[in-house]
């Protein structure tokens, strides 16, 4: 059975499940938009209004969300042309985050100052990008939206219209997993811009991982797993400038999960990049067995600690 409700959610008056009661549906995909804004808003009383509104905490560095409509109960977010194909309907959960994608304001709005007063969401606080990737595990764990999504996702304000991101017919009716405003068929939006898409998802899987269990049995109590030993390291000459292999996305996805990978706009990836080495010196110099030698580049000790 789908989990209708997100544990801790607001609702009250910016509930809109008994005035707007939507198509009955079983969510195969988390779409995310920016609201353009530093607040919770009406959505003109419901009639625009997503699933849920994340909206950052700045204190507890967490988000306060706010629930409109149950998780299985389309939303009313996207644009839905008649006789076209279905957007709203279509086993989407929709998620409005509060900030903007507009780089204009990507340091100040006003008087208001980006990271401090709102979130500009392509280049956010790491909290925020965290705070995220929980909601996003919370949302494959509890309703199995894969932990997958597009590979394109444009700056505003060329995300906005007919771009080679947003999809076709087809390509929507078949997409499982999650994507953006900017990529929904029939609208024209371009939010939430260049977002890291690929750090935040990898930030995911991560919580993912750590939190699924072997069932509990009964008996005696089971001895604990030994630690795993680090995997093998594969050699210098596979990463530097021009390396394209298996283990620069491996080592890639391990300094995300060690809490090293701020430097990527996109996430790891198989192609070394300036982001991977930087990432990998930050990680050297953090520990004093490889400080004298934060070069950036991995040798066997940088792999054993990082791997540790």
């Amino acid at each position: 059975m789908t989990t209708t409700l997100y544990p801790g959610a607001i609702r009250g008056v910016h509930f809109y499940g008994d005035t707007f009661q939507g198509d009955l549906m079983d969510p195969n995909t988390l779409a995310l938009h920016t609201t353009e804004g530093t607040s919770v808003v009406s959505y003109r009383d419901g009639r625009d209004a997503p699933n849920i509104t994340a909206l950052p905490n700045f204190k507890t560095k967490k988000f306060d969300v706010y629930q409109h409509f149950l998780l299985n109960r389309s939303a009313r977010a996207l644009v839905n042309q008649p006789g076209g194909v279905e957007t709203n309907t279509l086993n989407v959960v929709q998620l409005e985050l509060v900030g903007t994608c507009d780089p204009k304001r990507k340091h100040t709005w006003g008087k208001l100052k980006a990271g401090v007063h709102y979130i500009y969401w392509p280049d956010a606080p790491e909290w925020a990008y965290d705070a995220l990737a929980e909601l996003i595990a919370w949302m494959h764990l509890n309703l199995g939206i894969p932990l997958r999504g597009p590979s394109e996702w444009p700056a505003y304000p060329s995300s906005y219209g007919a771009t080679s991101a947003r999809m076709t017919f087809a390509e929507w009716t078949a997409f499982k997993g999650i994507c953006g405003h900017l990529h929904a068929p029939e609208n024209a939006h371009g939010d939430p811009g260049n977002i890291p898409f690929g750090r935040i998802l990898a930030k995911a899987k991560v919580i993912v991982a750590g939190s699924k269990k072997p069932p509990s049995g009964g008996g005696s109590t089971p001895a604990p797993k030994p630690k795993p030993s680090p995997p093998p390291f594969p050699g210098r000459d596979k990463f530097g400038p021009g390396k394209k292999n298996k283990y620069v996305q491996q080592l890639g996805e391990r300094l995300v999960a060690k809490g090293f990978g701020k430097r990527y706009r996109v996430g790891p990836s198989e192609t070394w990049g300036e982001a991977d080495r930087l990432n990998v010196r930050d990680f050297q110099a953090s520990r004093k067995e490889l400080r004298g030698d934060a070069d950036g580049m991995p040798g066997p000790l940088t792999w054993k600690l990082l791997f540790s």
